[in-house]
């Protein structure tokens, strides 16, 4: 079983298609490691089409369900992650109803996401919208994003 660290660039195969990871964090809540999703389209990639920084994603994941199936490669090993980031704030709400717009969101910083929030908003400035969404996910709910192409500015709670 692949131990992730940070830098490391994994395939990560889901339902007969191949995702793609770089890891930013040791292990930060529940599990899971902060990381840049790519967008890809499930074809299998070469390293070299994936050195470069391209389109995608930060999301913490859990990936000790991909990780016990053997469905987990070490592809490279990046030594600056500092591509990879796109935002330096989470952002959370207590809303979790299907189609309803939060009214309230709480942003934190990305590197003290066990603290307390820097801001408690009621409108999200861009930077804000941009945040990484705060809660773990599941690798199979961070599959079904890139396959939509998601970016966290896309939250259906905004």
């Amino acid at each position: 079983m692949v131990q992730q660290r940070v830098g490391d660039l994994l395939e990560v195969r889901c339902d007969g298609r191949y995702y793609y990871v770089v890891v930013l964090t040791k292990i930060v809540m529940f599990g899971g490691n902060i990381v840049f999703a790519y967008h890809t389209d499930g074809e299998k990639k070469d390293v070299s089409e994936l050195v470069s920084v391209s389109s995608g994603f930060n999301v913490c994941t859990d990936l000790l369900g991909p990780k016990r199936g053997g469905n987990v490669t070490r592809l490279h090993h990046f030594d600056d992650t500092s591509p990879f980031w796109r935002t330096k704030f989470a952002k959370t709400t207590h809303e979790h109803r299907l189609g309803v717009k939060a009214k309230e969101w709480f942003i934190y910083r990305i590197d003290q996401l066990g603290g307390n929030h820097i801001a408690r908003v009621s409108k999200m400035t861009q930077e804000y919208r941009e945040a990484m969404d705060s809660p773990c996910y599941s690798f199979d709910l961070v599959a079904e994003r890139i396959d939509r192409r998601y970016t966290p500015d896309q939250n259906e709670h905004i």
